[in-house]
């Protein structure tokens, strides 16, 4: 097919061909006995043999690349239209790219420029090659280095010297993308659209980026809130590829812009403005983009909107539970219960079944609670300490006001969602699914248990916050990790638990001294974060007169902790005591005399089993020297009625 056009050849073989045939007519013109020319000449004449193209001037090649140009689809065809690119560009383009790929070509640049040592095309070299073989091209090194193919980040004059003596590379991630190579991006990370399903409504976001009517969309929500999977949702609906980018690389790299638009992308971006901050994408910002932030904060960008995917109901999270465990024995009840993403609900009954699979049974509530521990997000555990303990009713001594408290809060969690259901509007306006609580009382009156005792009739995980990883020297550090804190503990449904809480939660002061107006800020935050919350938080405080009473409108629950009563205390004893418990007249008297609170308690009856032989009763005798260092710690002496019974049981 001598004088007709190549085919079966894709773009890029098409540029490689045409730089390749382009180059040794230049050589022939120079006629340079050069070894290294020599190589290239024996290379083209062989690819012009292959594409038929042997035996014709370079004019006739010209123009057979051409008419094979234009049938070309994909990537590189379209991004030439779009650009407008000569004939000139397209064989700069395809040199640049064959100096990289190819010894022959390398080499004989590297001859063409000696002595200036380059393997890659100079701006001088470029220039010759496009008036010799294209004479209707005109332009200088500025030309070159304006022009569109590096407007456009794909070809990038590299080098300090003159402008004439820096050569030409080309930009290889851009040329992976256009020449039909996997989507990738030096720091990006391409998201997998296999399986991906998603039950929120995304028609209208589809019909608005169609159309122009928007750029992209922002997705709000926690960690571990399913944004990532409706990301990739929506770029499939849109035909595109849904491809993770850092922001950096969004707003400054313009050969990623380049591949974006050309290769289908659709750039995912992670920002975390908090309350009061911009994320700002920049002038860079091109259509179709998704960006993933939490809910508060705003994102500045083109055409931008926004939607937040809720966890499902009650009902869709337990037909995902059972989906995702098959054959249990668990309660409907606890399925639906924690407030779960779907991702979230399909990684935990995954992690459930490997535990439960080890020993050959089926999944149970145990394996669940287990596996939520596991898959705390790493930001949760950074910022706050899990409290591994179970407290079940039995280890919990309370009155009967308090246990009527409690219960009254644990019915609340529990009925989080279904409480608004059938209440007047003006409650519906303000509904959420969080919950508040503040315990109250004196140190060692159980405060912590009963939280602990919460989290396990709840099923839920109980995490602590640390205060020394929140609390930073530096304005603005402190709201940024509570916010944080906060909404990796909604995203995992944990019971989050603020002890000592007057400590970040205290009273606004009136002074003017930086300090004092840095605290006063950071109290405002908490308070229209707390209120924000989708999720259970305890606070505990010694003295609930040093909590800023703007705080207790927000508490849904304020639990006193009296300190224990005669019967209260005979029951923390032979609580504490267990099987090594003494006579009943011994503990009647520890009950009737020793007013320390449960704290106190286990430090006494511990020390005292330190003490004592082991495996039996617990007297009198064994707790005398633990009961003192207790009240010695406390700065008070032992009461009467006490002492006695200690002198009397020496004796």
């Amino acid at each position: 097919m001598a004088g007709g056009a190549p085919r079966g050849l894709d773009a890029a073989a098409l540029l490689d061909l045409m730089a390749r045939l382009g180059l040794a007519s230049y050589v022939r013109v120079l006629d340079d006995p050069d070894p290294s020319l020599s190589l290239l000449l024996q290379d083209s004449a062989a690819a012009a043999r292959e594409a038929a193209l042997d035996g014709l001037d370079w004019r006739d090649q010209r123009a057979a690349l051409a008419a094979a140009w234009d049938r070309a689809e994909g990537p590189l065809p379209r991004l030439a239209v779009r650009l407008r690119l000569a004939p000139a560009e397209l064989f700069l383009l395809g040199l640049a790219v064959a100096c990289e790929r190819r010894r022959s070509v390398a080499l004989a640049v590297a001859a063409l420029q000696a002595p200036f040592a380059a393997a890659r095309p100079s701006v001088h070299l470029a220039l010759d090659l496009m008036q010799v073989l294209f004479g209707e091209w005109r332009g200088d090194a500025l030309t070159i280095v304006a022009s569109a193919l590096t407007e456009c980040g794909l070809i990038a004059p590299l080098g300090e010297d003159a402008l004439p003596q820096r050569v030409l590379a080309v930009r290889l991630p851009l040329w992976r993308a256009l020449s039909g190579g996997a989507p990738a991006w030096p720091g990006c990370r391409t998201i997998e659209t296999t399986g991906t399903q998603t039950s929120f409504p995304l028609a209208h976001a589809v019909q608005a980026i169609r159309s122009g009517e928007a750029g992209g969309v922002v997705i709000r929500g926690p960690p571990g809130s399913g944004r990532v999977a409706l990301a990739a949702a929506l770029a499939a609906r849109l035909g595109l590829i849904a491809i993770e980018t850092p922001l950096a690389v969004f707003r400054e790299d313009r050969a990623f812009a380049t591949a974006c638009a050309a290769g289908d992308w659709m750039p995912v971006l992670r920002l975390a403005p908090d309350a009061g901050e911009t994320a700002i994408l920049g002038e860079n910002a091109h259509a179709r983009v998704a960006v993933l932030a939490g809910r508060h904060g705003a994102v500045q960008g083109d055409r931008l909107i926004e939607f937040s995917p809720n966890p499902p109901p009650a009902a869709e999270r337990l037909q995902r539970w059972q989906a995702a465990l098959g054959e249990h024995a668990i309660e409907p009840g606890i399925l639906a219960a924690p407030v779960l993403y779907p991702g979230t609900i399909d990684a935990v009954a995954r992690a459930a079944h490997v535990r439960a699979d080890a020993e050959h049974r089926a999944v149970d509530a145990a394996d669940l609670a287990e596996a939520r521990l596991a898959l705390a997000p790493d930001g949760l555990a950074r910022l706050a300490h899990r409290v591994a303990r179970s407290v079940g009713a039995d280890a919990l001594v309370t009155t009967p006001a308090l246990a009527a408290d409690l219960a009254a809060l644990i019915a609340r969690c529990r009925q989080r969602e279904a409480i608004w259901d059938g209440l007047g509007p003006s409650l519906a306006a303000s509904s959420s699914r969080g919950v508040r609580a503040l315990f109250s009382g004196e140190s060692g009156t159980g405060k912590t248990m009963a939280a602990a005792y919460v989290a396990t009739a709840l099923a839920a995980p109980l995490y602590r916050c640390d205060l020394a990883a929140v609390m930073n020297k530096y304005i603005g550090e402190s709201e940024k990790n509570l916010g944080a804190l906060l909404d990796h503990a909604e995203a995992a449904d944990v019971v989050l638990l603020f002890d000592e809480a007057d400590a970040l939660f205290g009273r606004r002061t009136e002074g003017g001294e930086t300090g004092e107006r840095y605290a006063n800020m950071l109290t405002n935050y908490l308070l229209t974060r707390l209120e924000a919350h989708n999720g259970i938080v305890i606070l505990t405080t010694n003295a609930k007169t040093r909590i800023d009473p703007s705080f207790w409108r927000r508490l849904d629950h304020v639990i006193d902790f009296q300190l224990p009563g005669y019967a209260e205390r005979l029951a923390l004893w032979r609580s504490h005591l267990g099987r090594r418990a003494p006579d009943d007249p011994v503990l009647e008297r520890l009950a009737a005399y020793c007013d320390l609170p449960g704290g106190g308690v286990r430090n006494a009856v511990l020390s005292a089993a330190a003490m004592a032989p082991p495996g039996e009763p617990i007297g009198l005798d064994s707790l005398s020297h633990s009961l003192q260092r207790e009240y010695a710690k406390l700065r008070r002496t032992l009461p009467a009625g006490l002492a006695l019974a200690l002198r009397a049981a020496a004796e």
